[in-house]
């Protein structure tokens, strides 16, 4: 048996057709997911298939790279071996060049207000978002303070949150307050703005199934990140590279108009896999750089254009 014949794929992907069936008949997206957060058997059974492949499936026959090390490394070599110092030096030597000749640059992002941002090799451990974390699997790297959420937790080191629906909290509000914990349900019903270092969203997007609310989850992740701080995100293709080229850097422009800048890139076998950083207010751009028209403010992915009831 195949890896796309296993059950637990099945149970995946019909997971994913069916609210993308659903989402397709009545372009409601608040009921459909409201109606599909409030099924907890089905929660249920697709936690339990995601943990079951994470652990014994792709953990030891997925032809590619491991997510979990990608992000690590990516992270590390961001935070601790010179990413963010590289990109920061390359800002000062722009901001000095556009002093002088600011007819190819523009400010991005103008505001006069200062926000906690992430600095190169800061003391202290990288506070991680992961979304949609399923079971944890960064809770055993020592390098991140992890805060886990899931709609349905497989372990109990995973909180239960609805990314889509959580409140973000006000500037200003301490951390200890402006997350809020319900302690005997392990359910978070607020999250902190401007506060985590790094946001993940593994194997995420494709489970939404609305355009709009996959790039709103976007705009969530940079509400929640320091200045500097970086959203990962990893979604599957298992087409070689060139074929959805195009949507990719849709996805680019779409995010990038938030205040993201990709910093990283990579398609393997069977994912894309991304980092964007969140840039400061006053950001230097080169305006040859800048797209045209005015991007997207949703996200596709191939699935959206399928028929009704067509498959997988």
């Amino acid at each position: 048996m195949t890896l796309n014949e296993s059950p637990l794929v099945t149970v995946i992907r019909s997971t994913h057709k069916r609210l993308r069936d659903e989402f397709a008949t009545n372009k409601d997206f608040t009921k459909v997911w409201e109606n599909h957060c409030g099924d907890s058997k089905r929660l249920k059974v697709y936690s339990d298939a995601m943990f079951d492949l994470a652990i014994n499936v792709w953990g030891t026959k997925w032809n590619g790279q491991d997510r979990t090390t990608w992000c690590r490394k990516t992270v590390v070599d961001y935070f601790n071996n010179g990413g963010l110092l590289r990109i920061l030096e390359k800002e000062n030597r722009r901001k000095e060049y556009y002093e002088q000749n600011s007819a190819d640059f523009c400010i991005k992002n103008p505001c006069d207000k200062v926000l906690k941002s992430k600095s190169p090799q800061q003391n202290g451990s990288i506070r991680l978002l992961d979304v949609g974390s399923c079971y944890n699997p960064f809770s055993e790297m020592q390098e991140f303070e992890t805060t886990a959420i899931d709609l349905s937790p497989a372990n109990d080191t995973v909180y239960q949150c609805d990314f889509i629906s959580v409140e973000v909290s006000d500037v200003g509000t301490p951390v200890f307050q402006s997350t809020e914990v319900d302690i005997f349900s392990r359910k978070i019903t607020t999250l902190p703005k401007n506060h985590y270092d790094v946001v993940v969203f593994s194997l995420l997007l494709s489970y939404i199934p609305c355009p709009q609310a996959r790039w709103e989850m976007c705009v969530k992740a940079h509400q929640v990140l320091s200045t500097n701080g970086i959203l990962i995100i990893i979604t599957p293709d298992s087409c070689h590279q060139n074929k959805h080229a195009s949507n990719m850097k849709k996805w680019k422009l779409s995010i990038e108009e938030i205040g993201f800048q990709r910093i990283k890139y990579e398609k393997d076998v069977h994912l894309h896999l991304m980092a964007f950083r969140k840039t400061p207010f006053n950001w230097i751009v080169d305006k040859r750089t800048l797209p045209t028209s005015k991007p997207d403010k949703f996200l596709n992915i191939p699935q959206d254009f399928q028929e009704i009831n067509s498959g997988f």
